[in-house]
């Protein structure tokens, strides 16, 4: 099984169309199996899409432009076929909605999802949920939690949140942008309970997930592991490797994904 997680910055901005064909040839060459997709945008002014290739989660239906729609577009026309899952909860940029996604080779049996933040505002950019799905017996998270240190909304009590609500099931995979790095406390917390299947890898590069500032990071120049997959399961993993770096394929957004495969 090959899992593959990626905060996609996806505003429609130069090279938009280049890096939707760019993700979607990779996942073609690379073959995950599940796909954790967070920062996933559309333009919130735009008019619904009928579409049976993804399941819309929540208020906000998906409308023309949607990201996730157009990558798998581009995987139906060299005849990759995935079941797709998207829940959008909030404004970014003053013109986008966001959510997060999640794309599945095998059928989705369960969706659910979970307030994170103390607030459902969609005007509050701050605004997290958890998104998951389950395929046969297992649960795949796409995840993107607030800064450590954040006022309103701390990491820590989201992921007490989502804690609460996860802890009694079993295979889970908990994927995304966590925005802590291995020495901070929110790490320490999360890995007396789950695996970080980097640790656990036999083959594994040095793991950078974001080369340097960006937003919710400024002023902070160094390169960072924020983006994470864990697991609840104790098993061999036999790769991870961080991907859209420029060398494991083109960058297209400002962060790197990560790519795990389990023997």
């Amino acid at each position: 099984m090959k899992l593959l997680t990626l905060n996609t910055h996806s505003v429609i901005d130069e090279g938009y169309e280049r890096k939707v064909k760019l993700f979607a040839d990779a996942i073609a060459r690379h073959k995950p199996d599940v796909i954790a997709l967070q920062e996933v945008m559309q333009p919130a002014n735009a008019v619904k899409l009928e579409t049976s290739k993804i399941k819309a989660v929540g208020k906000i239906p998906v409308k023309k432009g949607n990201f996730l729609f157009n990558v798998m577009n581009e995987l139906e026309k060299i005849n990759h076929e995935y079941f797709g899952v998207y829940f959008a909860f909030k404004r970014a940029y003053d013109k986008y909605d966001e959510g997060l996604a999640i794309i599945s080779s095998e059928e989705i049996t369960s969706i659910e999802t979970q307030q994170l933040s103390p607030f459902d505002d969609y005007n509050n950019y701050k605004t997290r949920h958890s998104l998951g799905v389950r395929t046969h017996n297992n649960w795949f998270y796409s995840l993107h939690f607030n800064w450590e240190n954040d006022s309103e909304s701390p990491f820590i009590d989201e992921w007490r949140m989502l804690y609460s609500s996860i802890n009694q099931k079993k295979n889970i995979w908990l994927m995304g942008d966590f925005n802590i790095t291995p020495a901070s406390e929110g790490y320490q917390i999360i890995t007396k309970s789950y695996n970080d299947t980097y640790i656990m890898a036999r083959d594994i590069d040095n793991g950078i997930t974001v080369g340097g500032e960006i937003d919710g990071w400024h002023g902070q120049v160094e390169k960072k592991r924020i983006d994470y997959i864990f697991t609840g399961k104790d098993l061999e993993i036999k790769s991870s490797k961080v991907i859209f770096n420029g060398k494991n394929e083109d960058i297209i957004s400002d962060h790197f994904g990560v790519i795990v495969e389990k023997e």
